[in-house]
Formats: structure tokens, C-alpha cells, sequence
């Protein structure tokens, strides 16, 4: 980003913090966290920073612009301190981070696109490890977002809350924050009292839990050792019940599933379990449950091939790193995302189900004047704008997608109307 692109942007999100200054979010127990900018000018962080309270706190935004704005999501008895032990760690939130780049999403391999810097040569999709026209490695990878993924994102985070925060580790939902982060998914915060005096290690587990790791479906498999096999039962808890149900949703979806299911379990096996579909989800549903015939379509084998399955679909990708760090840094809602220029915003339950990537996100309109410093291969879309251009090619586009590209290094904004 050349300085007069930076410029520009500096003054748009100057007159954004202006206008929206009473909007940007007081987080409880203010004055005990730690607060940490990156502005336009400088590339470093700015942290250890604390204020007394929000108009302090609002005024010194506005004064200085941030690129970027985080505050801790742990409490610290002096949070300004700039050695970590001095800061009297007190307690850190529960905090989950869904990314868009961290799940299988389909769509990345229309828009997600590669170049060799070596030598020019590009692509779409999943990046190489090396260049496949000339071996090297030094390849720069343009990500991507789209309503698809953020939809899978929010799926995601949904699931979360619905399958495990609330019923498996009893959350109250009044205790649960979810922020769209401005970029590519959610920050999940949890600040119930039990949660925050815990450790990295007490965190990690519930990551392992969530994301199924460690989990043993061979375990969970009975041995057929007479005429009749038990099974799972839905209101076990747990992952035991967490499966069960799974798998009764599958058997109630077999219809519409039934390539898939033609493709991991065989032509011969799919037909044979539609056949006898309702006599297997009575059984399941019995009590006790009983996966007799279940067991006798499919053998050790293939049930273990199923189960395998529904447990993807069932846990949850979040990023542990996050999760497991009691001193973590985190958006601040109510600032701007400097890499997308989207805001970063509170969500209630009814809002994240609502919630879709559109234009109307942005606090920006009008068109901006552009120069591609990258070309943009066909049919990439920025919040709902189809744009491709060729390196050195000028073009007015609009100021939403113009400020996007900019903080992807892929244009440089001549002047805006």
C-alpha cells in the first residue's frame, strides 16, 4: 500500500471513528484490560495500554486512527504494565475463534488464487507448497471471502453454541458474546465466572472435546457377540448421545443423501440399508437402543466408516491457538477491520442466524478511482462486486471493494468521488 492509498484510507476511517465514536464496544471491567493498536504509520503494535474508562478510551481512537484495535481478553490487576508478570493476571475469558480459512469450504477454489513471485506463474485454489512450473516455494496466496464461507463460518459458530457451549458445558446463553471479526468469521466469548480462572492446559481440553480429538470411535462400536447388538442412545451424554443423534438425523436424510452415501458405503450396502431403512431407525430408537440390523447391513467395518463420518460433520473446527492463549489480544467491536474495512459487530443469536456478507456492511459508499498493482483473475467477487482487472490497468470501482483490495495489496486508490 503506497502512502497516498493509505492516506485515503486513514481519513475515511478518521471520519468513520468521528461519526461512530459512542458505537465502539466498553468491554466489562475496562480499566483491568489491556488495550493494543496498529495505526496507519507504523507497522509495529502499540500495547499496554489501559484507560480509566470509555470516553477515554473512544477519545484516544479517534485521536489517533487505528489500523487495527484489540484489547485482552484477560483481567489484569495493572493491565498497562509492559512485563506480562507484572501485570497480575486475574482472569481471561473463554474466547473461540471460527475462520472461514480454517474450514472445508468448496467456493475457495473460485475465488482463492496463488502467484509465484519467481516466476509469475499463477492459480486458483488451495495454495502449493511449491510452484508446479518452476519449484519454488516463495508463493504469495490471496484469500479469499465470500457469503459462502462466511455462511459455513456462521454454521459453524452456531453449532458451537447449540451443541456444546449450552447443553454439554451448561453456558448460559446471556453469557455468551459473538462478534463478527470484519474479515473472515466469529470470536465466540464466553465470560461466565466458573470459565475464566482457567487454565491454558483446562482450556485446552475443552478444544480437544469440541473437536472431537482423542476420540475413539472403535470404542464405541459394539462386538456383535449374540442375535441382538445394542447401540448408542440419543440422551446419553456427551459424545455417545452427540452421535446417536447424528446418526438418526442421517438415517431420516438417507434420501437425500443417498450419492453420498452410494460413494463411502457402496452401491450394494446403500440400497440394502434404504431397504430396510425403517425397521434399522426403529431399532436405534427401541429401549435400549439396538443396531442389530444396522450391524448385520453394514459390518464392523463400514459402521466404523459411517461413524468416522458423522463425527466430522458433528465437531467443530475452531482455532485452539486462540482458545488456549489466557492472554490473548482480540478485535475490539465497534472498530474497523483494516484489511477489509468492514466493522467489527456485537451479535445476538437472532443476528447471527440472520447474518450474511453483504455491502450493506460497510460504512462506505461512493466509487473510488483504482490502479491494479496485481491482476484480479475473472469472476472474484468483493461483497457482491464482480472485479478483475490487469496489473498497471486503471478502473473506477466501488469505495467498499476499493479499500478491500487495497488491504490486499492489490490496487492502489488513485482518488475517490
Amino acid at each position: 500500500m503506497n502512502e497516498k492509498t493509505s492516506e485515503i484510507i486513514e481519513s475515511l476511517f478518521k471520519t468513520y471513528y468521528i461519526r461512530n465514536k459512542q458505537k465502539i464496544f466498553e468491554p466489562p471491567r475496562l480499566r483491568n484490560r489491556e488495550f493494543a493498536f496498529q495505526t496507519f504509520k507504523s507497522e509495529g503494535m502499540i500495547r499496554h495500554l489501559a484507560f480509566e474508562n470509555a470516553e477515554e478510551l473512544r477519545n484516544y481512537i479517534v485521536k489517533i486512527i487505528p489500523k487495527h484495535a484489540f484489547y485482552s481478553t484477560a483481567i489484569y490487576v495493572l493491565p498497562s504494565a509492559h512485563d506480562m508478570d507484572e501485570k497480575g493476571w486475574i482472569g481471561a475469558e473463554l474466547v473461540f475463534d471460527i475462520d472461514a480459512d480454517h474450514l472445508d469450504t468448496p467456493c475457495r477454489n473460485q475465488h482463492d488464487f496463488w502467484k509465484c513471485i519467481t516466476c509469475g506463474y499463477r492459480g486458483r485454489g488451495k495454495t502449493p507448497e511449491t510452484c508446479p512450473n518452476c519449484g519454488s516455494k516463495n508463493i504469495k496466496a490471496y484469500a479469499w471471502i465470500c457469503e459462502k464461507c462466511i455462511a459455513k463460518a456462521k454454521e459453524e459458530t452456531l453449532k458451537l453454541i447449540e451443541n456444546f457451549l449450552v447443553p454439554d458445558f451448561g453456558i448460559n446463553p446471556k453469557e455468551i458474546m459473538v462478534v463478527f471479526t470484519g474479515h473472515r468469521g466469529f470470536h465466540i466469548h464466553v465470560s461466565s465466572k466458573e470459565y475464566t480462572k482457567l487454565s491454558s492446559e483446562e482450556r485446552r481440553e475443552i478444544v480437544d472435546y469440541i473437536k472431537a480429538l482423542g476420540l475413539s470411535i472403535d470404542k464405541l462400536i459394539p462386538f456383535r457377540r449374540s442375535r441382538e447388538v445394542l447401540g448408542l442412545d440419543i440422551n446419553e451424554p456427551g459424545w455417545r448421545g452427540k452421535i446417536a443423534r447424528k446418526l438418526y438425523d442421517f438415517l431420516l436424510e438417507l434420501e437425500e443423501r443417498k450419492d453420498e452415501v452410494r460413494n463411502f458405503l457402496g452401491e450394494k450396502t446403500a440400497t440394502s440399508l434404504a431397504e430396510e431403512l425403517n425397521r434399522v431407525i426403529v431399532e436405534i430408537m427401541d429401549k435400549p437402543p439396538k443396531w442389530t440390523t444396522l450391524y448385520r447391513i453394514l459390518g464392523r467395518k463400514k459402521l466404523r466408516k459411517l461413524l468416522e463420518t458423522l463425527v466430522k460433520e458433528e465437531k467443530c473446527e475452531v482455532d485452539e491457538k486462540v482458545t488456549i492463549d489466557t492472554r490473548r489480544l482480540i478485535r475490539l467491536p465497534g472498530t474497523l477491520h483494516g484489511k477489509s474495512g468492514l466493522p467489527v459487530l456485537i451479535l445476538d443469536l437472532v443476528s447471527l442466524d440472520n447474518f450474511t456478507l453483504t455491502k450493506d456492511l460497510s460504512p462506505f459508499k461512493g466509487k473510488a478511482k483504482v490502479k491494479f498493482t496485481e491482476e484480479i483473475p475473472k469472476n472474484i467477487e468483493v461483497l457482491g462486486e464482480k472485479i478483475a482487472g490487469r496489473k498497471g490497468e486503471n478502473m473506477k470501482i466501488s469505495l467498499l471493494a476499493a479499500i478491500y483490495l487495497a488491504g490486499k495489496g492489490l490496487v492502489e486508490i488513485e482518488g475517490i468521488e
